[in-house]
């Protein structure tokens, strides 16, 4: 029953877009030997798209933000990207953000491949169709950042630029004739959360839209600091902030966040998100076997 209200709800959304069909036939029946995809995040997504808790978390971290913000535009001696060399502070000023459950809240479909159990083959066009969508609220916080950033200038009189870097893939769709369909989406997203400006569509960086743009999201970044001193990062995961992480161990990832212990709420800013990301990728499958572990002590003598 559940599983057949989630396809049809897709359906129904959708339509009028002519960009997504979706078939029953895209959701499969059974998971065979793979667990049903975020199994077990019931509580997670309940805490994102109900708590007062989580509103206010995001609302505050944003607020911190915009203070260090202002902070590092009147010291041209800060960068927050560790690779930025050299005589960066003759730069303008950018900020360099993640797009997915940082600026935009994408809990409503996980609860949606929650309640239709989908099966992690599903996910490619289950997250197509979501995107296509242009449907995301903004997370707590994030438009008003975002606007608040842009008005913004260092001491020269050079405004903040706000660049977009996300994982969300460029890829064909059918009956689309763009090659990136995805970027459409997201800037339409965007706008409708009053985040127009005449820049927009370069300050956008989604993965694969140039041969070189991974999952890594190291070289994007790089590319951004040629041009402009990258004064904040905001993510909801650690490989939106260091690379390389996405497949170390959890020990030599707490390692790897203990090595910037002063940027984490001065340069750097987490939106939590309880969801997804690659610290779950790192638990492995049997979940029950990482609760039963001890959790990872801090690397950073740290005591509490």
């Amino acid at each position: 029953m559940l599983r057949n209200l989630f396809v049809a709800t897709v359906v129904v959304t959708l339509a009028g877009c002519a960009t997504v069909q979706m078939r029953i036939d895209d959701v499969k029946p059974g998971c065979g030997a793979d667990r049903p995809f975020a199994e077990g995040g019931e509580r997670a997504t309940l805490w994102i798209r109900t708590s007062a808790e989580f509103r206010s978390s995001a609302e505050g971290i944003y607020r911190s933000a915009l203070l260090g913000l202002q902070q590092g535009l009147n010291d041209a001696t800060w960068s927050a990207e560790p690779t930025q060399k050299g005589d960066f502070s003759r730069l303008p000023p950018a900020v360099v953000m993640d797009i997915d459950d940082t600026a935009l809240d994408n809990s409503a479909p996980q609860a949606r491949m929650l309640l239709a159990t989908a099966c992690p083959g599903d996910f490619d066009v289950l997250w197509d169709s979501w995107v296509a969508e242009r449907a995301a609220p903004a997370v707590p916080g994030a438009a008003e950042f975002i606007r608040a950033a842009r008005e913004l200038k260092d001491p020269q009189g050079r405004p903040v630029r706000v660049f977009l870097i996300t994982n969300r893939a460029c890829g064909a769709r059918r009956g689309v004739a763009s090659a990136c369909p995805q970027q459409d989406d997201t800037l339409a997203n965007l706008r409708a959360l009053g985040l127009d400006t005449s820049t927009l569509n370069d300050d956008l960086m989604l993965k694969g839209e140039r041969p070189e743009w991974v999952s890594e999201k190291l070289p994007r970044r790089q590319l951004v600091a040629r041009d402009y001193r990258i004064v904040l990062n905001v993510g909801d995961d650690l490989a939106d902030f260091i690379p390389d992480v996405r497949q170390q161990s959890l020990a030599e990832r707490e390692q790897a966040r203990c090595r910037h212990h002063d940027w984490w709420g001065a340069r750097w800013f987490v939106i939590p998100n309880p969801m997804y990301g690659s610290w779950q990728r790192v638990l492995g499958p049997e979940l029950d076997a990482a609760l039963a572990q001890p959790s990872i002590p801090s690397a950073c003598g740290e005591t509490g």
